[in-house]
């Protein structure tokens, strides 16, 4: 089996997020859209975290693509404070949560359709190594976050 990418490895995880944002939407029982919520919130926070730590600097550094680098961040920003919001919440919110999943495809677009294509493209970018590196950091964030 061929390693997967960096790239690969945090598209997974926009999949996993795109799986959570349905359930939440078809989900009737308030008790479980909260368990579904904390759950988005703490996969979204982890994410956000190793593309910041690891993805983000690596990717500036190979292509100096500041203004993608600065617009991801800025992203990233917005849903960390609607991911405040829904965790202060206490019961399920709907309207915050409708709001995160735009913000969150409308970012991941973005990833899918400028940065990682320009991530594959550079050649000073050793995307396996840095998959590995996110897998690790990623698998230290959820210990801390149990699902």
């Amino acid at each position: 089996m061929a390693q997967q990418d960096a790239c690969t490895l945090l598209d997974q995880d926009h999949k996993e997020a795109e799986q959570m944002f349905q359930s939440y939407r078809s989900e009737r029982d308030d008790s479980r859209k909260l368990a579904l919520t904390e759950r988005l919130c703490n996969a979204l926070r982890v994410h956000i975290q190793i593309e910041n730590e690891i993805f983000y600097p690596a990717f500036q550094q190979a292509t100096r693509d500041n203004k993608l680098v600065d617009e991801s961040r800025h992203e990233h920003d917005e849903a960390l404070s609607m991911i405040d919001t829904l965790e202060r919440a206490g019961r399920p919110d709907d309207a915050t949560m409708q709001k995160l999943e735009a913000a969150i495809k409308d970012h991941v677009e973005d990833e899918r359709t400028k940065m990682f294509p320009e991530a594959r493209a550079s050649q000073s970018m050793d995307l396996v190594g840095l998959a590995q590196q996110l897998q690790a950091r990623k698998s230290e964030l959820m210990a801390g976050h149990p699902a």
